[in-house]
């Protein structure tokens, strides 16, 4: 008997965050997804949030469990001689959760199931799980899922089904006392704020993120900081219309010579930053249009040092991704980038904020994770 590389008995996970976005993940689940699990047969165990933080503590807690579970659900029993058997474990089982909430919760999730297997030595190379994402487009912005060109409920309810996944890559965020994971976006100035304002509108739904950016553009302000970029790194050139290398061939090579001079570098103020893993950050906002889910790169949208007329002018065109053109927009793809900022700011990190300290102390450094024990998460696409 062979060693499958998931288990029919063992089940789904589903959470639902019934207050994200217009708390329409009830209804989904109720109307779509759970009818839907019924008729394949696909048994499920429902995880409901019930306050911020819940999630991540609760893959924390209860992780290591579940993967043994999941482990045990494939072990097959070979008879030998007489009363001996020998017990053979899977060297990967494929975890699938279902998310019914905002790219917040898949923020949860990711960091709730690495802190649980950190420093543990769970995830090896004798035994490496994966964990499948299928994310149902009930929050507010929905980066993920508009990314992957999701279109409906539905639509991710039948692509769970159908079974194809990609890799879903993490970025690292990294300060001196402390080291988490994105999955969508991080940003500063003008995109940050908005983030943080919104949450005033929040009975707005999508509108929510215009409103408070219009507040925020009214009362423009500039942000000082320099970002610095190291190892490989492409820069969009409007003239061919394309990524370029900023670099010689022969530099690529020391990509990972992290002490290294800086590839890059801007040096600021920035009134609009942000560094993304997915090409949209809802429906009709394309601000990272070359970005993908699954590749190695992180790709950044700056704007320095502008007035209301230049940034409303890159708000008109991202919707088609040609803001790109624009004189006043930078456009870079990297793999290693630090922000340092001369007093304390704030950063948004997939819709949670950070306080970062001015000067070196500061210093956040953020990096496409290619640890193999941490890139186990696939996405349904």
């Amino acid at each position: 008997m062979g060693i499958l590389p998931t288990s029919d008995k063992f089940p789904v996970l589903v959470v639902l965050n019934p207050h994200s976005g217009r708390k329409q993940g009830l209804e989904a689940w109720e109307n779509t997804v759970k009818p839907a699990l019924n008729a394949a047969n696909k048994p499920f165990r429902l995880i409901e949030s019930n306050s911020q933080g819940h999630v991540i503590s609760y893959f924390a807690d209860n992780i290591k469990p579940i993967i043994t579970d999941l482990a045990q659900s494939l072990s097959t029993v070979t008879p030998g001689a007489g009363d001996d058997e020998t017990i053979v474990y899977p060297t990967s089982a494929k975890l699938q959760i279902i998310v019914l909430g905002g790219d917040g919760t898949v923020h949860e999730i990711v960091n709730g199931i690495l802190k649980g297997v950190e420093g543990t030595g769970f995830v090896t190379d004798a035994f490496r799980p994966e964990v499948e994402f299928s994310v149902i487009p009930t929050g507010t912005g929905n980066a993920i899922s508009t990314s992957l060109g999701v279109t409906s409920v539905q639509d991710a309810v039948d692509r769970f089904i159908t079974g194809k996944t990609v890799p879903l890559r993490l970025m690292s965020v990294v300060t001196q006392t402390l080291q988490l994971y994105t999955v969508v976006v991080n940003s500063y100035g003008l995109h940050c704020a908005t983030v943080y304002d919104s949450e005033e509108f929040r009975h707005l739904g999508n509108d929510r993120f215009r409103q408070a950016a219009m507040k925020n553009v009214e009362n423009l302000k500039q942000y000082e900081g320099k970002l610095s970029f190291y190892g490989p790194t492409q820069r969009y050139n409007r003239a061919s219309a394309s990524l370029v290398d900023t670099r010689a061939e022969n530099d690529i090579a020391q990509a990972d010579n992290k002490s290294a001079a800086a590839t890059l570098t801007l040096s600021g103020p920035f009134t609009y930053l942000l560094i993304s893993k997915q090409a949209s950050l809802e429906p009709g906002f394309t601000p990272t249009p070359f970005a993908k889910t699954s590749d190695d790169w992180m790709d950044v949208l700056a704007v320095q040092n502008v007035g209301q007329a230049e940034i409303m002018q890159m708000f008109g065109s991202t919707a088609t991704g040609t803001h790109v053109n624009q004189d006043h927009v930078e456009y870079i793809k990297a793999r290693t980038i630090e922000l340092e900022t001369p007093t304390q700011g704030r950063l948004c990190i997939d819709g949670e904020f950070l306080t970062i300290e001015a000067g070196s102390e500061g210093k956040v450094r953020f990096e496409v994770t290619s640890d193999p024990n941490i890139q186990i998460f696939h996405i349904f696409a």
